[in-house]
Parts: C-alpha cells; structure tokens; sequence
C-alpha cells in the first residue's frame, strides 16, 4: 500500500475516533442524544456548551441539483432550533471537500482549524519523571473531578458545563469498558494538567490535553500526554492520532508525530 493510501486509512480512522469520542458519553447523560444518520452524525449534550455539543464525520451525497445543501439548511435549522450552540468539526475525509465553505455561506462563522497528526507508538518516548509532578490515571471519582476541574479552567470563570458533565458521566468514565481512559498530573498536590485517550476504530485519539495557565512551560503537558499514550500503547494501540493547535502541534511533532491533513471548526449559534 501506497503512503497516500496508508494516510487517507489514517484520517479514516482519526474522523471515526473523533466521532466516537464525540458521543461516547452522551448516551449517559440524561439530557442527551445521538443522532446517527448515514451522512453525519450530531451529538447533542443537552448542555449550553459547544465543548460537548458536536456535529462530525460529514459524509454527504452530491447530487447535481445542489439537494446536499438543502440537506444542510434541514441540519442546521435543527440545531438552531434547540437553543444551544453547537460547533461542526470539518475534516480532510469530509463530502463534499469545500463542506467549510458552505457552512460559512449559510452563516456557520470558522473559530478554530487544528492539525491532524498521527505517530506510531512504537516511535513516540515513553514518560519519565517530571520534576514536581505526580501523574496517576484516573480510577476515582475525585481524580475525574481533578481533571474536569483542570479543563473547566480553560474558561473565565471556569466552565461549569465541563465540571457537571464529568459529574453526570462519571459512571459511565470510570468504568473498566469505557473507550476513554484519563490522566491527572499533580504539583503540591493540586491537579495541574490531564490528558485523555480515547480507543476506536482501531487507533488512540488523544483528547483533552490541558495544564493550568499557572503551571504551564514546566513540562507538564507533555507528561500527562506521554502517560496517556503509555496507557495506549499497554492496551495494545500501534497507532495515535490527535487534532493539534497550533501553538501545541511543534510539541507533538517532537513526539514523533506527523501532520496528514486540517480539521477547522465551525460555530454554529443557536436561534
């Protein structure tokens, strides 16, 4: 097999994680739902915050008679309708490949494009010891409420949808047959950093990476991501994939990880 076609399994395998990691939870959550349809599926969390309200894995029809943008006005009209923002991850593997240009023409505004990266494991460095930080995976209810507390902190004033939907999904996180496994890093034993790694379609998504702005350019990051990627590679994952920022994609590219295409996201606000 060609690289072009190695890559193009690769994306195919990153968008399926992503939708996986998406929804994985949702079915959990008593507010929830997923609606799987043969061209995209829209995971709706219930809450008021896009972090968990996602439309993905775009797969339309292109009839000549321009019906896949009818098919969009339906979508979006949908979501709309529920009051709550939402935000569409568009991605290399997407039908039709101009998709993020239709969704800006019908008033979708663009907020974020990330890298798509994937490195073997075999490839990637195994975790070493951080001065001051302590990494444990996360067993507990009290660490999960650590890490959700590490990534609500991304807001201002923290996010108080992350901290509820980790609270209302914890059951479902904690439990040996999650898809989802999570570490926390802690400094004085306070929670600082967390990773997760997210296992389907054959591969280990790494989600999640987040370390407090007051702990940050210490090596933080990059422990918990190795710790989360040990764990992959201990269940028997070859291959990790993520979408990077790009103030964090030269991190992963010192991890051995290489750049196979674009994810941009999308807004889409509610009413």
């Amino acid at each position: 097999m060609n690289h072009e076609a190695l890559v193009g399994d690769v994306l195919d395998a990153m968008d399926a994680n992503l939708v996986s990691h998406a929804c994985h939870l949702h079915e959990h959550l008593p507010t929830a739902s997923v609606t799987v349809t043969a061209d995209v599926v829209v995971a709706d969390s219930g809450l008021a915050d896009d972090t968990f309200n996602i439309i993905a894995g775009a797969r339309f029809a292109i009839p000549a008679d321009g019906a896949e943008d009818r098919r969009l006005l339906d979508i979006l009209a949908s979501i709309r309708a529920t009051g709550r923002p939402f935000s569409w991850w568009t991605g290399p593997r997407d039908n039709p490949s101009d998709l993020g240009a239709r969704l800006s023409s019908l008033g979708c505004m663009r907020s974020e494009e990330e890298r798509a990266m994937t490195a073997g494991l075999e490839v990637v460095p195994h975790p070493t010891a951080v001065p001051e930080l302590s990494v444990h995976q996360v067993t507990t209810r009290s660490q999960l409420a650590d890490y959700a507390a590490v990534m609500a902190a991304n807001w201002s004033p923290p996010s108080a949808a992350v901290i509820g939907f980790f609270e209302d999904t914890a059951d479902a996180a904690l439990d040996e047959r999650s898809r989802s496994s999570f570490v926390v890093g802690y400094a004085n034993s306070q929670p600082v950093a967390g990773a997760e790694v997210h296992f389907a379609a054959g591969v280990a998504g790494l989600y999640g990476v987040v370390t407090l702005e007051t702990a940050r350019r210490r090596g933080f990051g990059s422990a918990v991501t190795l710790a989360a990627l040990d764990i992959a590679r201990e269940r028997g994952a070859r291959t990790a994939v993520l979408q990077a920022s790009s103030d964090g994609a030269q991190l992963y590219r010192n991890l051995g990880f290489e750049d196979v295409g674009t994810y941009t996201e999308y807004s889409i606000g509610s009413g």
